[in-house]
C-alpha cells in the first residue's frame, strides 16, 4: 500500500512510518524538515519537503498514494492564553488536495476529550483541559466538526487516543469505540500502538466516517 504521511517527523508520526515500513508499505513522508527523518533508511521511504498548509505542495504526492495519514500536532497553549487554530488550518488544505488528487481515504489523529462529556476522566476535566489543553482540544474539535459537516466525500477516520507515551508497543489488544473516551480503561497508550491502529484503519477501511476513541485494557 502507498501511504502519504504528514507529521512524519513528530513522535507519533515517526512511529507510524516505522510501523508501516516494517509491514512493507511504501511511505511518502511530506515534511517541513527532511532532516527529521535522516535516521530512517529504507527503499520504501520517500521524503519530500513541503509547506503542509499549501494545497499545491501536497497534490502531486497524493495522486500516487492509496491513503493519507495525518499525525500533525502542535504545542499546547498554557492556560489557553494563546488561541490555537492549527488543526483546522491544516486539515483544510489536506482535504482540498485530496479532492484535487481524487483520493478519499484519510486517517487523522486528535485526542480523548475534544468535547467535554460526563464520562471523561477527572484528570482531563479538572486538570489537563483547564490548565494545558483547552485551546488544543478546541482546535481538534473544530477539525472534527469540519470533517463531519463539510467532508461527506472523504472517507475519514479520526483516531482519538488518550495520553501518549514513548514506551515500546504494549503487545495488548487495542480497544476502540465511537465517542470521546473509553471509560474504565488505561488513560495512557504508547505511540507505537496508536500507529498500529491507524495503519490498520488505513488498510481495512474500518471506522469509515467515524471518530473513534482507543485505549488499552488495564
Amino acid at each position: 500500500m502507498k501511504i502519504a504521511v504528514l507529521g512524519a517527523t513528530g513522535p507519533t508520526g515517526l512511529q507510524f512510518v516505522l510501523e508501516a515500513l516494517k509491514n512493507e508499505h511504501e511511505i511518502f513522508a511530506l515534511v517541513r524538515n527532511p532532516e527529521g527523518l535522516s535516521s530512517v533508511t529504507n527503499d520504501k521511504l520517500k521524503v519530500k519537503e513541503v509547506d503542509i498548509l499549501k494545497e499545491d505542495d501536497l497534490v502531486e504526492t497524493f495522486k500516487n498514494t492509496d491513503a493519507v495519514v495525518s499525525c500533525l500536532g502542535c504545542r499546547p497553549s498554557f492556560l489557553g492564553w494563546s488561541p490555537i487554530t492549527f488543526y483546522l488550518d491544516s486539515i483544510k488544505p489536506i482535504v482540498n488536495a485530496m479532492r484535487t488528487a481524487n483520493k478519499k481515504r484519510l486517517i487523522c489523529m486528535s485526542a480523548w476529550g475534544t468535547v467535554s462529556t460526563p464520562e471523561e476522566p477527572r484528570i482531563i476535566k479538572y486538570f489537563l483541559r483547564p490548565i494545558f489543553l483547552s485551546s488544543t482540544l478546541k482546535s481538534m474539535s473544530e477539525m472534527e466538526d469540519y470533517l463531519k459537516e463539510s467532508c461527506s466525500d472523504i472517507d475519514y477516520t479520526v483516531v482519538r487516543p488518550p495520553g501518549l507515551t514513548n514506551d515500546p508497543t504494549s503487545g495488548k489488544e487495542i480497544k476502540a469505540q465511537e465517542g470521546q473516551c473509553i471509560p474504565d480503561i488505561v488513560g495512557r497508550i504508547p505511540r507505537r500502538d496508536v500507529a498500529k491502529f491507524m495503519l490498520e484503519c488505513a488498510i481495512s477501511h474500518d471506522w469509515n466516517k467515524k471518530c473513534v476513541a482507543i485505549g488499552l485494557e488495564t
